[in-house]
């Protein structure tokens, strides 16, 4: 490991960017460039290569070569992105994290802006605004915006749970250490590829204090429409979401009423998107064992919690629950009984 020697008063960087990566080969060198190149040099990246087959952990260990203060992980076998992202976690030592995914961008000034408004407004979370872009960085369109620069300090976690602050990514945040790290800990029951972001943010805001918002898009999000997660059928895609709200239900039950409202409330906004809409419910047969490990876990902290996901009684959100009451009612008869 690289000993970085960037605060003479403390000997460790300002802010930690955690990096996970997986046959990144084409992708990698420039995302890492965009870091290498911020306007605050006291950056440590932590880059931890989920047991790729491709060359990526030889372009990782170059790069460590090159720059000291470039912390190369190297798992061996994959554990897949959100346990990447603890086990760097765990390898950071700056009082602030970011992230970064391996196939986007961070502008020259990104975490220099971060950094100075989470100082100079004593925030625990900063967020920023982030565009979409081509694979060779031709804007596209917003994906993240805020109208104005704003301090929040009311009603965090149920703001957040709204969308208020845009989506649950990690990698147009800053955080700082001590809020983030009690979830270092945050083990799934199961690989969770789907909502893994927003599962580790809902522990964030559950306990930050202060967030700031920067109008300014400081990150820039590749679109890919070959990816896996712009691929991905819709019954797949639902379950896989449904199995994340159970791991929500089993963190935030335990939180009081008022806490799993908003987590319930989050889940049914997302589910009700098209990308989850299932036609045909026969198609869920071959999930049987997925869907039932996640009514298992809601269960085993508030069974009221799979009814309350199928119901309409927030009357401020306007959605279809169709198909949230018949998939509610299948499961139960077809993975329980």
């Amino acid at each position: 490991m690289h000993i970085l020697n960037l605060n003479m008063k403390s000997n460790l960087p300002l802010i930690s960017v955690i990096v996970p990566t997986f046959n990144s080969e084409k992708s990698l060198e420039p995302s890492i460039n965009s870091l290498l190149n911020q306007t605050i040099k006291e950056i440590e990246i932590i880059i931890i290569n989920d047991a790729s087959t491709d060359e990526t952990k030889k372009i990782i260990n170059e790069l460590a070569f090159r720059h000291p203060n470039i912390i190369p992980i190297h798992c061996r076998e994959n554990i897949g992105v959100h346990e990447a992202r603890l086990l760097g976690l765990t390898k950071s030592s700056a009082p602030w994290i970011g992230f970064l995914d391996d196939d986007d961008f961070a502008r020259p000034n990104m975490f220099e802006q971060l950094h100075f408004n989470a100082v100079a407004n004593s925030a625990d979370i900063v967020i920023c605004g982030s565009y979409r872009v081509s694979s060779d960085r031709k804007l596209l369109q917003p994906k993240i915006r805020f109208k104005k620069n704003e301090c929040v300090n009311d009603r965090l976690f149920e703001r957040f749970c709204n969308l208020e602050f845009g989506t649950g990514t990690l990698w147009n945040k800053l955080y700082r250490r001590e809020l983030i790290i009690q979830w270092n800990d945050m083990h799934f029951p199961w690989r969770q590829n789907i909502n893994e972001d927003m599962l580790l943010n809902l522990g964030c805001f559950h306990h930050a204090k202060k967030v700031y918002l920067l109008k300014e898009s400081l990150h820039e999000y590749v679109f890919n429409s070959k990816s896996v997660t712009s691929n991905i059928e819709r019954e797949k895609a639902y379950v896989s979401m449904f199995r994340a709200f159970s791991i929500a239900v089993s963190y935030f039950a335990p939180e009081g009423n008022l806490a799993l409202g908003s987590v319930i409330d989050l889940y049914r906004k997302q589910l009700a998107w098209p990308s989850y809409h299932v036609d045909n419910l026969n198609n869920l047969d071959r999930y049987q064992k997925e869907i039932r490990e996640a009514i298992e876990l809601i269960c085993k902290y508030e069974p009221n919690a799979l009814a309350a996901l199928a119901s309409t009684s927030n009357k401020n959100l306007h959605i279809d629950t169709t198909i949230l009451k018949k998939i509610f009612y299948t499961a139960i008869k077809r993975f329980l009984i």
